[in-house]
């Protein structure tokens, strides 16, 4: 990412001074402290960690301010939950060196404190800190439909008295709440901020640690040790679990660049190029899929299964519901010659149609000159998104199934519009011409694992689903070729085309 990330519109900014109550008014010796707080809205965060396994964080990135003009102790503590329904997950702020270098080095561009760091001084009068809160929610990305961020440390703590070889205090805890619900701008779901708390909670602390909840040895040696760890991070290259993406490999393993992602709305030139290697490196990849199109009774669904392999070559067996009554089983192959569409019909018999790549019109070679609008790419909807390959405007990452994916975004102009309505088309690609194109790609496979079309008021009219994606499936070179069945008549789609009557015969892949 080359972009510092974007501040919240909803930014919390809190002065606990003047929010202070009564209860926590000036004690004998001195007024109590509070600081001012203000933080981005929480973000998720993916790395590769051990065995090409995933390692899912949320981030929080926060500012801190001393308005007084005293010292103040920086000792800051937040936590994570993550809550659905009856299901409660809880984490701590942790140190993880490797996640905060990636954040540092890839997404923000700029140094950031650790808890440890903001609590090994006090903030002199007037200073301001930066700080990153990580929590590391596991494997997996949880569900969840509400976050609740609490902070503690922001005001001092208020003495309630003894008990026995305890000290009791109430503290004042900032509690950032967000709604995880489905987004009006772009699909899947956002956090969407809800007014903060406050909550008093009461703490008792031993005499033998600080009124901060400090073990003055233990804590001490314990922040010197992690220091000492930040520090021999950032000076050579991190051993942690988190791996950043390979630079030069033939098959990279794992994601290829996992991470926050590049900046939110804008191109990805290196991101997709990343993808299009990756794609390239499976021999055969296997999917099923299921497309429809249309909405209400006018909606059309297809059903089916992929195999693609190198130089564009692909077979795809599909069914098609006519009506109730009709079914008809279809079989492409593109051979990296001739596409070939076999339909079978009750009633109707078998129908085989040709289209000759070399001899098809080549209208998409208008199209700003881009080598990757080809034969192969335009009559395969799983290929799609490469159509648009420097247009794709990445959106962010979400999780389809086992895997994660890079959501990209394509709004398919006037140049577009020879190929997106052709004849080679697909039914959905000719939807989008003039739309909005969304595309899933996915981290570890580079398949097209979803595509969604959508018109002026964002309802989706279209859509291609994958599942079962298998890379380097075990697949005969004879699926991709194909050979006309005896006693069928071969259907010149060229010649066809050129005569003038496209209409009856042209494909829809």
């Amino acid at each position: 990412m080359n972009t510092p990330t974007t501040r919240a519109p909803w930014v919390v900014a809190v002065l606990l001074v003047a929010l202070a109550a009564p209860a926590f008014a000036a004690a004998p010796g001195g007024p109590y402290w509070a600081l001012e707080f203000e933080n981005d809205t929480p973000k998720q965060l993916v790395l590769e960690g051990q065995k090409a396994k995933l390692a899912f964080y949320w981030y929080v990135v926060y500012r801190v301010r001393n308005p007084s003009d005293q010292e103040i102790p920086a000792r800051l503590r937040l936590s994570l939950k993550l809550s659905l329904e009856k299901v409660v997950n809880e984490y701590d702020d942790l140190f993880d060196t490797t996640a905060e270098e990636y954040l540092e080095k890839k997404v923000v561009e700029r140094p950031l404190c650790n808890w440890a760091e903001l609590r090994a001084t006090p903030l002199k009068a007037g200073e301001k800190r930066e700080g990153v809160a990580l929590f590391r929610v596991g494997t997996e990305a949880p569900d969840f439909d509400t976050m609740v961020v609490s902070v503690r440390g922001l005001a001092q703590l208020r003495p309630l008295g003894r008990e026995g070889n305890t000290r009791k205090y109430r503290q004042r805890v900032l509690l950032l709440k967000y709604k995880f619900v489905p987004s009006k701008w772009r699909a899947g779901k956002e956090l969407k901020y809800v007014p903060e708390e406050w909550t008093l909670e009461d703490v008792a602390i031993a005499d033998r640690t600080s009124a901060e909840g400090d073990a003055s040895d233990a804590m001490g040696k314990r922040l010197q040790e992690l220091l000492k760890k930040a520090k021999e991070a950032r000076e050579k290259k991190p051993a942690g679990e988190a791996k950043p993406p390979p630079k030069s490999s033939a098959r990279p393993e794992g994601g290829p660049l996992l991470g926050a992602g590049p900046a939110s709305g804008k191109p990805a030139p290196q991101l997709v190029e990343a993808l299009r290697k990756r794609a390239a490196a499976h021999p055969y990849v296997r999917a099923a899929f299921r497309e429809t199109t249309g909405r209400g009774q006018r909606q059309a669904e297809v059903a089916g299964t992929v195999v693609c392999g190198r130089e564009g070559k692909f077979a795809a067996e599909r069914i098609l519901t006519v009506r109730a009554e009709r079914t008809i089983k279809e079989r492409r192959v593109f051979d990296g010659d001739s596409l070939w569409i076999h339909t079978t019909a009750r009633g109707a018999g078998d129908t085989v149609r040709r289209w000759r790549s070399a001899a098809t019109r080549q209208e998409w070679r208008t199209v700003d000159g881009r080598p990757e609008v080809d034969f192969a790419t335009v009559v395969n909807p799983v290929r799609a998104w490469c159509l648009f390959a420097g247009s794709l405007v990445y959106m962010g990452a979400e999780r389809l199934g086992s895997e994660s994916a890079y959501v990209f975004e394509a709004r398919p102009g006037e140049a577009f519009k020879t190929v997106l309505t052709g004849p080679l088309s697909s039914e959905l690609l000719a939807e989008a011409a003039g739309r909005r194109v969304r595309f899933w790609l996915g981290a570890k496979s580079a398949f097209q694992l979803k595509m969604e079309v959508y018109d002026r008021r964002g309802n989706t009219i279209g859509r291609l689903e994958c599942s079962d994606v298998t890379p380097d499936a075990v697949v005969s070179p004879q699926r991709l070729a194909f050979k006309p069945p005896a006693g069928v008549d071969v259907i010149d789609m060229n010649a066809a085309v050129a005569d003038g009557h496209p209409a009856a015969d042209e494909p829809a892949p």
